[in-house]
């Protein structure tokens, strides 16, 4: 009985370790749409992307942030959202020991943070008063990807 019971937790493990993996990066060059223009990384250089799920439960790409560091003169970053390769370009830059992207119309209606523990936390200030505390509208896990 004891026997059965190890076996059973060690593939609940498994299976866990496996939900949590990091999300793979895409091969090769990638293209992406941002605001209606078309970046390639064969053209500009590599980028610096996280891939971020659900943080409870994992699952596909929700969000995906990165910036250009070659073209990173303007601090230029990026937004893709469902797992796909369209988006928004954002303001990038570091806050402290935090990475932060921020964008909308007007250029802080939004913000994305990642901690260094690689927790996503999305903010949503268009609707907040200026100066107002704001908690964090989602939540993700987010995975720097490896060229």
């Amino acid at each position: 009985m004891r026997a059965l019971g190890i076996l059973v937790l060690a593939i609940a493990t498994l299976f866990s370790t496996a939900c949590m993996a990091p999300p793979s990066a895409p091969a090769g060059p990638r293209t992406i749409i941002l605001d209606g223009e078309t970046i390639d990384e064969e053209k500009v250089g590599k980028f610096i992307t996280w891939r971020c799920n659900d943080f409870v439960n994992g699952g596909r790409t929700l969000v995906e942030v990165g910036y250009l560091p070659k073209l990173n003169i303007f601090d230029l970053g990026f937004v893709l959202f469902d797992g796909g390769n369209t988006g928004a370009k954002t303001q990038y830059h570091r806050q402290g020991i935090n990475h932060r992207w921020d964008w909308g119309p007007n250029k802080t209606d939004y913000s994305f943070v990642i901690k260094p523990d690689g927790t996503g936390l999305f903010y949503d200030f268009s609707s907040v008063p200026k100066g107002a505390a704001k908690k964090a509208n989602d939540v993700y896990k987010c995975y720097l990807q490896k060229a």
